[in-house]
């Protein structure tokens, strides 16, 4: 079998003008359809450099597109946006000097470092790539995947990584190349994907999987190949390579190239799989060459700061449909959306019967028949998420973090966010619409923001608090809501009305949450050692107040009918009263982060 390798190394000489673009163009009449996953490519460049086997990751307000080196940056290259489609630049600001690995470990060639993976784990940013072991050429057989080590954050001044290994971490025979890290949210483990033929063999090529460590610096347990290339079948994959693997929607989803990049015939292909490790189902190829954007390959999927999915690649554009270096072409790089449908529909029962809750990673765990949408768990957030909030039928959900940004999953549709935008508080929770058109976001000095269908009723933004707000509830008809503070003050907005509050009274923990009754006339408050306190119509059904808890407890949902709550610790224990049943907890299991908030 024909494995070319996808990476030809830019002579150092070489210099390209680096033009970047300003935004990206979307042509619907290129729009690509495999299943169910859509691609509206774009014919304007997000870099019009070259950029070769593009891996983009969000960190911090900014997006990294780290790629195969080139002049511009040398042995692995580094561009920053602020866009996550356009506007990709050199960190330096200057035409050189934009490299993400300064110095390479002796046991690799020099200059044939390509296909970096980036990822955050073990308290630093890790980044994975393949080289050549010396005195060795690169495609030859010999090229080993190896990791450099970064900081804490990632610097959007000065993106780099140090690798001072002795050899590398694998070295297959017939050579190991196109690294990918990721995250499974169920579990909380890494995994690191990778290509196995560096295109020095005649073999076939294969798409392995194997567990990360810890630190992310060595493997552990046994290695699962996800995929070959199978040109019986496929008679596009005369090769598979640069794998990108995440967990759409609670699918494991794999992106891969396919073909000879120096060809108008390299594609993206995407299957998916049963597990982290495999094996894989039938292949879809989903992007060809469109107009003048030649031989789209080599890239990778990543979500942005509001958790929505985009397909990063490289593509040639050159005079007279070249498609290789030598005829002055070069491979720049593309962004575009993609929606990743393929799972299995998030489809809740006839009669929900549960809960939900969510930890401050983003992490979702469900309980009695309320189905799993998908999470953040494992994907890199700016700030913590606080709260989470379910869809009318229970089939899909928002989690919302301390800076507003909002993630979408299963039916529930993104309405906007205040993610990205400056506060003067951060965001403490979320409530929705009654038919979830729209959504509630509110800060702790009780400033309100409002998305779609949801009306702004009126806040405590600006104004004088004993302390902060804590939480939001609405009305049954969205007319208005309630803010609760930490000293249990209430405070009404639109067609909420005030049935009292804890607010100037003794308390022997602060407020976490609160919940409306069905009618909306009364309401629960909760405190963080599970005392509840009732007004309105709100009925006692019982508390963990004065009982000893494991962790405090930090949200409160109630049933359908309101004659039972549920209150929810840290730990993800659950503690039901009334007619709320027990279907099951986290408390006792370990946990990547606490539990923050909850949901029916």
């Amino acid at each position: 079998m024909n494995n070319h390798r996808k990476r030809l190394k830019v002579p150092a000489a070489a210099l390209f003008a680096l033009t970047l673009a300003a935004s990206a163009v979307v042509s619907v009449a290129t729009l690509q359809r495999a299943a169910a996953v859509t691609i509206h490519p774009s014919t304007t460049p997000a870099f019009a450099g070259d950029a070769g086997d593009p891996d983009v990751v969000y960190a911090s307000g900014t997006y990294f597109a780290f790629t195969t080196g080139t002049p511009l940056g040398n042995h692995i290259q580094a561009l920053v946006s602020t866009s996550a489609s356009a506007g990709y630049h050199s960190y330096t600001g200057k035409s050189f000097g934009s490299t993400a690995l300064a110095t390479t470990p002796g046991w690799e060639t020099v200059n044939t470092q390509t296909s970096p993976g980036v990822f955050e784990w073990g308290g630093h940013w890790l980044m994975y790539y393949d080289a050549a072991q010396a005195p060795n050429p690169s495609d030859s057989g010999h090229d080993c995947i190896s990791v450099a080590v970064g900081g804490s954050t990632l610097s959007a001044s000065s993106p780099q990584f140090t690798d001072t290994s002795g050899g590398g971490l694998i070295c297959q025979p017939t050579g190991s190349i196109d690294p990918s890290p990721f995250v499974d949210p169920a579990n909380g483990n890494a995994y690191l994907v990778w290509k196995q033929n560096d295109g020095g063999s005649a073999s076939q090529a294969a798409i392995w999987s194997q567990q990360l460590s810890g630190n992310g610096l060595s493997l552990v347990g046994s290695p699962g190949e996800l995929m070959f290339n199978n040109t019986a079948a496929y008679p596009w994959q005369s090769t598979v390579e640069d794998p990108s693997m995440v967990d759409a929607n609670g699918t494991f989803t794999l992106l891969f190239a396919a073909g000879v990049y120096t060809s108008s015939g390299y594609s993206e292909g995407i299957t998916t799989c049963s597990g982290p490790l495999g094996p894989c189902g039938s292949d879809s190829q989903i992007l060809t060459t469109y107009g003048s954007v030649l031989g789209p390959g080599g890239g990778s999927l990543f979500s942005d700061a509001n958790g929505a999915w985009w397909l990063d690649y490289a593509a040639w554009q050159g005079a007279g449909g070249c498609t290789n270096y030598s005829c002055g072409a070069t491979r720049q790089l593309f962004i575009t959306p993609i929606q990743l449908s393929l799972q299995v529909p998030c489809n809740p029962p006839g009669s929900v019967n549960g809960y939900r809750f969510a930890a401050s990673d983003g992490g979702v765990f469900n309980f009695g028949n309320i189905p799993f949408c998908g999470s953040m768990g494992g994907q890199y957030l700016d700030k913590p998420v606080v709260g989470i909030a379910s869809t009318l039928d229970a089939g899909g959900y928002w989690e919302v973090a301390s800076d507003g940004g909002i993630f979408a999953f299963g039916d529930a549709s993104f309405h906007g966010s205040m993610g990205g935008t400056p506060l003067v508080k951060p965001v403490v929770g979320i409530a929705t619409t009654p038919r979830g058109g729209g959504y509630w976001e509110v800060a702790s000095d009780g400033g309100i923001f409002s998305f779609g269908d949801a009306s702004f009723h009126g806040s405590m933004g600006g104004r004088p608090l004993t302390q902060p707000v804590v939480g939001i509830t609405p009305t049954p008809d969205g007319g208005g809501y309630w803010e609760v503070a930490s000293d249990g003050g209430i405070f009404a907005f639109g067609d909420a009305s005030f049935y009292g509050s804890m607010g100037g009274r003794p308390l022997n923990r602060p407020m976490v949450g609160i919940a409306t009754t069905a009618d909306g006339k009364g309401y629960w408050e909760v405190a963080s050692d599970g005392g509840i306190f009732t007004f309105g119509d709100a009925a006692f059904h019982g508390s963990m107040g004065g009982r000893p808890l494991n962790r405090p407890v930090v949200g409160i949902a109630t049933t359908a009918d309101g004659k039972g709550y549920w209150e929810v610790a840290s730990d993800g224990g659950i503690f039901s009263f009334g007619d709320a049943a027990f279907d099951g907890s986290t408390g006792g299991t370990p946990l990547v982060r606490p539990i923050a908030a909850m949901s029916t």
